[in-house]
């Protein structure tokens, strides 16, 4: 996975949200961390295909996406997406929230989706929630769903903000250690956490980003254990002391 951003700006009417980013990064699995209110969301929904930029652009493994919607629309088809809040169809059981874009998006026929989404299911012990509802099912397992209904699709590419940002320590957890097992089957991610130990076990590459921008990005080992910045120094003693 190799991201290339090329004076990338991002604005909400005055406010500037990416301010001219340009960085090229390269890993496996890609953790985002940083406080509240530094673009990570914007970034992730940038590279999701979801916000277009005002100004500049970014390339994923070389190929440079352009801001206009028929290129955006094939460009979104090889992205899974997790959102903060699960984004599952609350009508509709667990099976059929997963075989929903298979069906309806890639044109599967129904049956070859729902055997799909049933091995998926009970590769992640899920296969008893398969007919439940969102309701039924507990915070973790909703956000497992919705990670399934996610890598279903097989994209080129995972993204994640902050899946466990709603969920208890225990929950959270399972979601993480799932997360984990994906990166290590070889599954391409970028992940917007504030779970530091997720970050250093199961991502290769972590980038720092505040309202001053990129602060320092790399090796996960280097960047979390030898912060060359003090504003990246003074978020670590921060997350560690609560």
């Amino acid at each position: 996975m190799k991201f290339e951003f090329s004076d990338l700006t991002v604005r909400f009417g005055s406010q500037v949200v990416l301010d001219r980013m340009s960085a090229t990064i390269e890993g496996k699995a890609l953790a985002i961390i940083g406080p509240s209110g530094g673009g990570k969301s914007t970034l992730l929904r940038v590279l999701g295909g979801l916000l277009p930029a005002n100004e500049g652009m970014f390339a994923l493994n070389g190929n440079w996406v352009e801001n206009n919607e028929q290129q955006l629309n094939e460009y979104r088809k090889q992205i899974g997406f997790v959102f903060q809040s699960n984004g599952l169809f609350p009508h509709l059981s667990a099976i059929n929230n997963i075989t929903l874009p298979l069906v309806h998006t890639f044109g599967m026929k129904k049956l070859e989706a729902e055997e799909k989404a049933m091995v998926l299911l009970k590769k992640f012990g899920l296969e008893e929630s398969s007919h439940k509802y969102p309701s039924q099912l507990s915070g973790g397992q909703q956000q497992r769903i919705a990670i399934i209904r996610a890598i279903a699709i097989e994209p080129k590419l995972l993204l994640l903000d902050e899946p466990t940002s709603a969920l208890d320590p225990e929950l959270a957890y399972e979601v993480l250690s799932m997360l984990k097992q994906l990166v290590e089957s070889g599954v391409e991610l970028v992940i917007v956490t504030h779970h530091l130990g997720f970050a250093s076990n199961a991502c290769d590459t972590v980038m720092y980003m505040d309202e001053f921008g990129i602060g320092e990005f790399g090796e996960t080992d280097n960047v979390l254990k030898s912060p060359k910045t003090e504003r990246l120094q003074r978020f670590i003693s921060k997350i560690l002391s609560i």
